[in-house]
């Protein structure tokens, strides 16, 4: 195994994409009129956001954290977006979408004329550099395995570039209108460096830094020059603020635009005349895994008897309540119905009422019938913590001893790499495709090209069923149903092969599902032209709407 072919699973993606991917439409815009510029209905003015976390870069290279990538969307741009209901890919930077050539070969066309904001033009140079960066391993870039589908990427003209790919990938243009994706300038990300691109970036976005004070604010300026049309906003500015309440009663009484909404604040926002709130759903998966690596959950009549000690609907109302839906075969609802899946006849067959009397016959049957000592860990978040307390009262009825472990962050993380748990908390952030879901977090890496590092111990996020059961046929023919989803072009094919994954790894047992999340997010009506998307990249401005102030 060479460096340069391993794409390692990465491991903080888990923590980007879950424990904290709840935040990523909370962390979306909001903002007032301040003295930073005029008012007057149709341009200026400062929208002033709130985010309860601060981004850790401006470097869309580095990025780990999906809150951050809704401030960097208005500093970079893509080749491709994503149009604000999510019907459709169009080009952005690119003049065309992608001109496939054969299996694994695209030409992409350029618009000419767009300028970065440092003056210069991007050209199929910045558009080749930005990819290759990413994927050059001695770079250590944290989005190489997001791009990892891509070999390389060809400058063949001054406005055209080829993507040339390792495998054919259904999801290629999708992949290309995220942040994973963003074009940078060769120029001045060589020149500065990375460590001081980051802190003071330059990108092609409708918003160019004016400043970044981390752990306070990040202060956008409007780019005069923007390809697209100039955006009437002025200024964006993110406040961080950490609690929910305190970011909700400045948005009532007009210190910012917009805020998240808490499930407990709900009914206080629906009656506040000045505002107006949204749900968006996350396109998420929350919920509890077991290490089939170790005794008892080594035994398949373990895992299934842990599904009839909990009342689905009871345990969604104590994690998450109104803001969150139930999720089957591991994935949103919205992806279920999107694609047709039988989701209501995978709710019959594997997510049962609670039956404790059951659950002891399985446990009986499986040896276990006494009981037996049980360690869940959990993130001191009140969502995990209470979906393990819930899971542990069931299980102390039933004679199993639970003990629930409050860890940080890196311990979790750390938990997951050593597969040293015996259950715990897990939540993805797959997107709105199926591959987003069962690639992630039930692929076998150890057949990955190039294979995992040698201390690789086990896909943690699958419930270690590949390293439980190395000689399954039933789970390599899945990996390699996995591989070929990612692959095929049509889109009853992949249907097809996500039905029989998800009656495989749900007759497996390795996770008790529980939900999936919505955010509800409120902002000032002096807003005009504003509606966030689960999917608009650049909600205040971009081709279908620009965003301004009211006095």
């Amino acid at each position: 195994m060479t460096d340069k072919d391993n794409l390692p699973l990465d491991r903080r993606r888990f923590l980007t994409m879950s424990a904290l991917g709840g935040a990523t439409m909370l962390a979306g815009c909001g903002g007032q009129t301040t003295d930073d510029g005029p008012s007057d209905g149709s341009e200026g003015g400062t929208f002033i956001n709130t985010s309860p976390e601060s981004a850790t870069t401006l470097d869309p290279r580095m990025n780990e954290l999906a809150w951050a990538n809704s401030m960097m969307h208005y500093l970079f741009d893509t080749l491709v977006t994503i149009k604000p209901d999510g019907s459709d890919i169009v080009p952005h930077l690119a003049k065309e979408r992608p001109k496939k050539q054969d299996e694994t070969t695209y030409t992409v066309p350029l618009k000419q004329g767009v300028m970065f904001h440092d003056g210069s033009e991007m050209t199929a140079e910045d558009v080749a550099y930005s990819f290759n960066w990413v994927l050059d391993p001695k770079n250590k870039s944290t989005n190489r395995e997001n791009l990892g589908f891509i070999k390389s990427v060809e400058k063949t003209g001054d406005y055209e570039v080829t993507f040339n790919l390792r495998y054919a990938y259904a999801l290629f243009e999708l992949e290309l209108a995220g942040m994973n994706a963003a074009i940078v300038p060769k120029k001045v990300a060589e020149d500065k460096g990375q460590k001081k691109f980051a802190q003071k970036p330059v990108g092609s976005g409708p918003f160019k830094l004016k400043e970044w004070q981390s752990g306070s604010h990040l202060t956008l300026e409007r780019y005069d020059d923007y390809f697209l049309e100039k955006a009437n906003l002025k200024q964006i500015k993110y406040r961080i603020i950490p609690q929910a309440q305190t970011a909700f009663v400045d948005l009532k009484t007009g210190g910012v635009h917009q805020a998240s909404v808490s499930e407990t604040l709900l009914g206080e926002a629906k009656k506040v005349d000045s505002i107006q709130m949204k749900r968006i759903s996350q396109f998420d998966y929350n919920g509890l895994v077991f290490n089939s690596k170790r005794e008892p959950f080594d035994n398949r009549k373990v895992r299934e008897a842990m599904q009839y000690l909990v009342d689905y609907d009871e345990m969604l109302k104590a994690t998450k309540g109104e803001l969150a839906k139930r999720s089957y075969g591991f994935m949103p609802k919205e992806v279920n119905e999107a694609w047709n899946f039988p989701w209501q006849e995978w709710k019959q067959k594997y997510y049962p009422s609670r039956d404790h009397e059951k659950a002891k016959q399985l446990l009986e049957e499986a040896g276990y019938g006494d009981g037996f000592d049980v360690t869940m860990s959990t993130l001191a978040s009140g969502k995990f913590k209470k979906m393990v307390i819930k899971l542990q009262n069931e299980m102390n009825q039933v004679g199993i001893n639970a003990e629930v472990q409050e860890v940080d962050t890196g311990r979790w993380l750390d938990q997951l790499d050593t597969g040293e748990f015996d259950v715990t908390i897990y939540g993805w952030s797959g997107g709105q495709d199926p591959d987003g879901f069962y690639y992630y977090l039930f692929r076998n890496p150890r057949n990955d090209d190039g294979g995992v590092e040698d201390n690789y111990i086990g896909n943690a996020a699958g419930g270690m069923l590949y390293e439980a059961y190395p000689d399954s046929e039933k789970l390599k023919k899945a990996d390699e149903k996995i591989r070929e989803a990612r692959k095929l072009g049509t889109r009853e094919e992949r249907r097809k092969l996500y039905i029989e994954l998800a009656e495989t790894f749900q007759s497996e047992y390795p996770h008790i599902p529980v939900y999936s999340e919505q955010s509800a997010t409120a902002w000032s009506k002096k807003v005009n032209g504003y509606d966030p998307t689960a999917f608009a990249a650049q909600p205040l401005c971009n081709k279908w709407s620009n965003v301004s102030l009211d006095n």
